[in-house]
């Protein structure tokens, strides 16, 4: 009988072959995941936006936290002012201890009802002001800009882009005008974490829901061979980009709820 011969073991995958497979798979990742910007299912599509975005976010706060170094330097941009001057209102106290009495009676406890009117009071002011201030920016920059289309790409989600490096650039340069501690690293992102990151993703979902709005659009970035796409008005919405389109302004509303509130913790109108 003829005796088997075995078959010799393969050699080891070299490492240029294991980079060159790691190098493949990250360019395949990065090729489904620019896609989902572009996806016929608008809940895909928030998914590439998240991706893109965070990452492009964390990339900039990276480079200005550690390399640039540049404390302050956009704390006089639109992103962190505000239209008007903001300054707490001190009446609102007093009124509401006028109106409904000095003390309430509570769960066993005693709230001072000045106390109660000044901070929450207050509150919703600063609430419907941040609003209506980012919803300027809204209107123009993602609502107004969505009107125009080059290739692929809106042109609000270009302006989504260019906001979101911005505020990878304001907190990476500790540029808000809230004390974040003294970790002047960590203490900047959870600063952004509590309204900034939630009004950045409202902005996220208006850009995605109204991408739509294309009115004019030219077919490369190099042809300004502009075509009409459709009639001004009206906008037709399918159910799923007004779901999200709610969804965005309910998030902004959130986000400036959530400013505000950080705004009074530290401007007390008492």
């Amino acid at each position: 009988m003829k005796q088997l011969s075995k078959k010799s073991a393969k050699p080891a995958a070299s490492g240029g072959a294991a980079k060159g497979s790691f190098k493949e798979k990250l360019s395949r990742f990065w090729s489904k995941t620019y896609n989902l910007l572009f996806h016929e299912d608008i809940y895909y599509r928030i998914g590439g936006y998240l991706i893109f975005g965070l990452l492009l976010f964390l990339v900039v706060w990276a480079l200005f936290a550690f390399l640039i170094k540049k404390p302050g330097l956009l704390m006089d941009s639109f992103l962190v002012q505000k239209f008007g001057k903001n300054e707490v209102i001190r009446t609102i106290g007093p009124w509401g201890a006028k109106t409904f009495g000095e003390t309430w009676n509570m769960f066993g406890k005693t709230y001072k009802v000045s106390e109660i009117f000044a901070v929450w009071g207050n509150v919703l002011v600063f609430t419907f002001k941040f609003f209506l201030n980012h919803l300027v920016f809204v209107l123009i920059f993602i609502f107004g800009l969505n009107l125009f289309k080059i290739g692929r790409w809106n042109m609000g989600a270009i302006y989504f882009v260019f906001y979101t490096i911005l505020w990878g650039v304001v907190v990476g340069t500790n540029s808000q005008t809230y004390p974040v501690g003294n970790n002047l690293i960590i203490g900047p992102l959870i600063l952004f974490a509590r309204f900034g990151l939630w009004n950045w993703f409202s902005y996220l979902l208006l850009v995605i829901s109204t991408a739509h709005f294309s009115w004019w659009a030219a077919p490369k970035w190099t042809e300004w061979a502009w075509e009409k796409k459709r009639e001004f008005w009206p906008i037709a919405f399918t159910p799923d980009q007004k779901e999200l389109f709610i969804y965005g302004l309910l998030f902004l509303l959130a986000s400036s709820f959530a400013e505000a509130r950080v705004f009074v913790h530290y401007n007390p109108p008492f």
